[in-house]
């Protein structure tokens, strides 16, 4: 019996072959140039027409609308409702804890913002649309000393920079107008409401906290991505999105400073760098740098880039980093040329391959290609149709396998910070995508980086997988590699600690990597462990010991994957670098047990002088009178949320001090509300010898030696 070719590829969920595999493969967006981008490519715009016909020819996608509305009435509309609401108790002259824990950052000396700060003697946090100054030192006489209101504004993060609390938030705008102005007079229109996001960066001082003050305002069209602050000086990512659209300018982005009476400048298209190479999607982000000790002033610069993906500070360095597409007809011509003329016989071939060369939109392209394809397998049997199929797929795996390295990379930017002054020094890429911010490091004169290259999504019932790591120079050249490792894999974690990395993959079990990097131009494994589960995230203990926090696993019986289970903290040992050891562990409640610290390395507290680690956990147990004879994959139901507290030493081990909770009741575990409660722990910090949890209703401040013993509480809310 025949079968109609493409109808018998949908029945049977068989992707990607011939014209319906084309369809598939023509919108893939995880791929990369056919060149590889380097710095003497990068150029500046010469005037807004020239923006403007970069993206008409270049643009295929967009990341939401961010319409054309004048920026002036923008600006003119985020009013600066941030002025301090009465205070609600006197702040009392104090002295600050001896010792006190910061935020668990990446590099030490760079900061990263979170939603909570504290300088040893007040605890500053966002609650809501607010912030509220704690007077947290000493803990007894804890209490909330004044608010800052942000009406109808969202806060993302603060620092605290001795007097300056710095505050990073945004506004959502929504414009109905059906015939505005838009930048440089010209005329546009807006026929439908829209949205436009803001970001606004104030500067506090905070030298009476009683009565914080508001001392500088910046905005800038756009949404906050992320920011670190080095010694005085604050550096801030935004994005917007930039598309062509017919009939209307591209919205550059405005930024205004002031307090009171704002000025404001647009950025200019000559100074916007960009590269002529295509993307699927474009975003204008911008680098701002603020020096905390001056009233007003600012350094940017802009990039016309892909979506960032993840960034990584040093002392001297911003890299940010994004995927890189390459234009669809270079991937459909790659098929072509090594997959159907191959396949096919040599006249099927060769009329695809005049209709790809004909001048033909590309729909009609396509179209004609699915005629072709269709007259050609209606003449087939289904046992030809079923040894096409089988060859195809087979040579597709083959083709991707080769260019898997070439499809898919990540694209560097390095942009040097000198005490304020910004400057772009260099572009690179690398094969494979990131995880996050602890995928990279800059060491020395280098920069390294860890990836994971695979298939877009799983083709043929496996997933093409394997993992690498890069030294780079300060060129963004590579100098150095290591690849292919954990084949069918995946990078779940990895940390960058002077001459060494270590890499987690997962799929079934958990290898931890050692990884040499003395040798920049030669890096090697030195060692690996396979272990039960895998760590989301590393953390160093010492030079000899490194803390993983994840998930325990269970192989699934029969099957390539593994069932994670309960939260899973170990401490391995690396003395000996060719056979690392998981010298102790500790697992917390069963499957469906979490943890913002899998997610979030700010959560994660730890102090090796004190052995003293916390996490903050949603603990989830079977319930064996409901599941006698409980599966691997079942879930367990909620029972707690709160913070563990664990001594932890590499001769003990892990020893639970106690836990803290902000609950009082067991509500939540009707609902397995959890992630958006406001009494969820999310941090934990230390002043001395008290332990303060901080949820979004509430501090509380327990005995760090005996976390059970409660000594305070401040409702936030």
């Amino acid at each position: 019996m025949r079968l109609n070719f493409l109808v018998y590829m949908k029945n049977n969920n068989i992707f990607p072959i011939f014209a319906l595999g084309m369809i598939f493969l023509f919108v893939l967006s995880a791929c990369a140039p056919k060149q590889p981008i380097n710095e003497d490519s990068l150029k500046r715009f010469s005037s807004m027409a020239d923006l403007q016909s970069f993206l008409e020819q270049k643009s295929s996608g967009s990341y939401g609308y961010f319409g054309s509305v004048s920026r002036n009435e923008i600006m003119e509309s985020v009013t600066i409702d941030a002025a301090p609401t009465a205070v609600k108790a006197g702040a009392e002259p104090g002295l600050s804890a001896n010792e006190f824990s910061t935020t668990n950052v990446q590099v030490e000396g760079v900061d990263e913002a979170d939603f909570v700060k504290n300088d040893g003697e007040y605890i500053y946090v966002v609650a809501g649309n607010r912030i509220a100054i704690v007077k947290a030192y000493p803990a007894e006489d804890a209490k909330i000393v004044s608010d800052i209101e942000f009406k109808d504004l969202s806060i993302n993060d603060i620092f605290i920079n001795d007097n300056h609390l710095v505050v990073f938030g945004h506004e959502s705008i929504q414009y109905e107008q059906a015939d505005i102005r838009c930048a440089a007079g010209e005329k546009c229109i807006q026929p439908y409401p829209g949205y436009r996001e803001v970001m606004f960066v104030r500067v506090f001082d905070v030298s009476d906290k009683t009565n914080p003050e508001l001392a500088r305002n910046l905005e800038i069209d756009g949404r906050y991505v992320n920011s670190r602050m080095i010694g005085d000086n604050v550096y801030v990512i935004s994005q917007q999105g930039m598309y062509y659209r017919e009939d209307q300018p591209v919205p550059i982005p405005l930024i205004a400073e002031g307090t009171s009476t704002k000025t404001t400048r647009e950025i200019s298209a000559s100074d916007i760098y960009y590269f002529d190479e295509y993307d699927n999607g474009y975003m204008l982000t911008t680098v701002m740098s603020i020096d905390l000790n001056e009233n007003e002033g600012f350094d940017s610069m802009s990039i016309l880039m892909g979506y960032s993906q993840n960034i990584f500070v040093s002392q001297d360095n911003i890299y940010i980093t994004y995927m890189k597409t390459i234009n669809p007809r270079y991937y459909q011509e790659l098929l072509i040329n090594r997959v159907f003329s191959e396949v096919l016989p040599n006249s099927v071939s060769k009329q695809i391959k005049n209709i790809q060369n004909s001048g033909s939109a590309s729909s009609e392209k396509n179209s004609r290609i699915e005629e072709v394809l269709e007259g050609y397998t209606e003449k087939l049997s289904e046992e030809e149709m079923l040894n096409l199929e089988k060859e195809m797929q087979v040579r597709i795996e083959e083709v991707e396998s080769e260019i898997s390295k070439e499809t898919q990379k990540t694209v560097i930017h390095r942009i040097s910070i000198d005490k304020g002054e910004i400057k772009h020094e260099a572009t690179g890429t690398a094969p494979g995508r990131t995880l996050n911010q602890f995928s990279m490091d800059e060491y020395g004169e280098h920069f390294r980086i860890a990836t994971t290259v695979s298939s877009s999504w799983n083709r043929f019932g496996r997933t093409l997988s394997a993992n690498n790591v890069y030294v780079l120079d300060m060129d963004l050249d590579i100098v150095g590699s290591v690849e292919d490792l954990a084949p069918g894999e995946s990078i779940y974690s990895a940390r960058f600690m002077g001459e060494k990395a270590y890499m987690v993959t997962f799929k079934k079990v958990d290898p931890l990597f050692v990884i040499s990097l003395s040798d920049p131009e030669n890096p090697k494994v030195l060692g690996k462990l396979k272990i039960p589960g895998y760590s989301d995230y590393l953390h160093p203990y010492d030079e000899n010991h490194v803390i993983g926090i994840g998930k325990e696993a269970v192989a699934a019986d029969n099957r390539d994957f593994s069932w994670y289970q309960g939260v899973k903290i170990a401490l391995f040992d690396v003395s000996d670098l060719e056979n690392p050891r998981e010298v102790a562990k500790v697992e917390i409640g069963d499957r469906g047990t979490d943890s913002y610290a899998l997610h979030d390395h700010r959560a994660f507290l730890f102090s090796k002088s004190r052995n003293l680690l916390v996490i903050p956990v949603l603990v989830a147990e079977i319930d064996e009178d409901k599941y006698v004879d409980a599966a691997q994959w079942q879930n367990g139901d909620y029972i707690w949320q709160g913070a563990y507290v664990f001594s932890l030493t590499p001769e003990d081990g892990f020893g639970l001090r106690g836990k803290v909770t902000h609950l009082e009741d067991d509500s939540f575990r009707k609902t397995g509300y959890y992630w958006n409660s406001p009494l969820s722990i999310r941090r934990s910090l230390y002043m001395d010898d008290v332990l303060y949890t901080i949820s979004d209703s509430m501090i509380k401040m327990n005995s760090l030696d005996n976390p059970e013993e409660e000594i305070n509480s401040v409702k936030l809310s």
